[in-house]
């Protein structure tokens, strides 16, 4: 759940133009050393996963203009990822303060209390989220809002909040993914597989955990042939031992039905 909530988090930035170390500008471009400047430097560092740098060129843009919204809501970010639940939230309340139409504060805010198993808090932000006409990508909140019901064992609501989310984008994977698990729970083995088909074919670069419910789905239907060669698919994607471990303890328990 942490890596998808903050991977979800920070796939609601967008670097802009100014982010490179030269010192001279043409005329209409960020001055370096500017509050904004810094802010571009801040979130350059955060998508690339240097925590720290990201929040040293940040907390220094806060100096110099306390209110930047932009800069409010990447420290969120930041202390999201350094798991200092309270130090983020009061970043994104300050963001929310500052700016009340900032919807992606709503739907941080919502993520976070998924975490720290506040369900009202959580439910209030993202529905807040969701249903704001100014939000550009509501499927998020409902994928969010989905994720909070699955987690409290409200198997129905979940599914309302993924049907609501695919009518707002039908080619949002991560939906599909959910619905097929919610299927799967409930027996549904045929429509099970037609999501998480979906969700794959919709995708631009292989996701593992698709890829893994994918193959799982193609065993539970007798599909043998097809599910070793995504499960295998998923394997050579996998980036960390303990993830590989799990996906051959899965292709092992296929192999044993075969013998």
């Amino acid at each position: 759940m942490k890596k998808f909530i903050l991977l979800l988090l920070i796939l609601q930035l967008a670097i802009l133009p100014g982010c490179s170390s030269r010192e001279n500008t043409l005329p209409g471009q960020i001055k370096p050393g500017s509050p904004e400047y810094l802010v571009n430097e801040g979130l350059f560092y955060l998508n690339e996963g240097n925590i720290d740098q990201a929040e040293q060129k940040l907390l220094k843009a806060m100096k110099k203009k306390p209110n930047l919204v932009r800069a409010l809501n990447a420290l969120g970010i930041v202390y999201t990822y350094k798991q200092d639940f309270d130090k983020a939230i009061s970043y994104f309340k300050r963001v929310l303060s500052a700016h009340p139409q900032f919807v992606d504060a709503h739907n941080s805010l919502g993520l976070i209390y998924i975490e720290q198993n506040n369900y009202d808090g959580a439910k209030e932000h993202l529905l807040v989220a969701a249903n704001n006409e100014d939000y550009k990508t509501p499927e998020n909140a409902y994928l969010n809002l989905a994720m909070l019901e699955i987690k409290f064992n409200h198997p129905d609501l979940a599914m309302r909040y993924v049907d609501k989310g695919i009518e707002k984008n039908k080619r949002f994977a991560p939906l599909y993914n959910i619905k097929g698990a919610l299927l799967e729970n409930e027996g549904n083995y045929e429509e099970s597989l037609q999501n998480f088909e979906k969700a794959n074919s919709l995708l631009t670069a292989p996701d593992i955990n698709i890829l893994v419910n994918l193959g799982r789905a193609y065993n539970r239907v007798g599909q043998k042939a097809k599910a070793m060669d995504t499960l295998e698919q998923a394997l050579a994607t996998a980036s960390t031992p303990e993830v590989r471990e799990r996906i051959m303890a899965i292709i092992k328990s296929l192999d044993d039905q075969k013998q």
